[in-house]
């Protein structure tokens, strides 16, 4: 028996690792370890490069970008204004916070989409290579 002494590390996602299982479990695998080397070795890994990718990254880091320099001006605004009540501020407070919730939302959700059509494109070619 070969005496395994290195340590590969890896992050996934919650998502990602539940896949990682159904996948090695769907192949046998009762080792989780023992899949990963075998898959890493042997298997054939799909590589597919999505167009505008990086403009869509790109352009949700500018937009981001900018809501941070509105958000900053209406703490200030918020802050040193005094002719604002108490809950027009929370309004506000609560719509600055709801903006950042999006933002962080989009950016999972394209994560998501663009993940899930290379995935769907990557099934489909297998498929008719079958």
């Amino acid at each position: 028996m070969v005496n395994k002494t290195k340590i590969i590390k890896a992050r996934v996602t919650e998502d990602e690792k539940c896949l990682i299982k159904a996948k090695a479990k769907s192949y046998g695998y009762k080792d989780l370890s023992k899949y990963l080397i075998d898959a890493s070795i042997y298997e054939k890994v799909t590589f597919t490069d999505i167009k505008n990718q990086k403009l869509i990254y790109d352009s949700y880091a500018s937009n981001t970008k900018e809501l941070k320099k509105i958000l900053k001006d209406i703490r200030h605004i918020i802050k040193y204004n005094t002719q604002i009540d108490d809950m027009a501020v929370q309004n506000i407070k609560l719509m600055l916070v709801n903006i950042m919730r999006n933002q962080k939302n989009m950016l999972k959700l394209i994560d998501k989409k663009l993940d899930l059509d290379v995935w769907q494109e990557v099934n489909r070619k297998k498929v008719q290579e079958e």
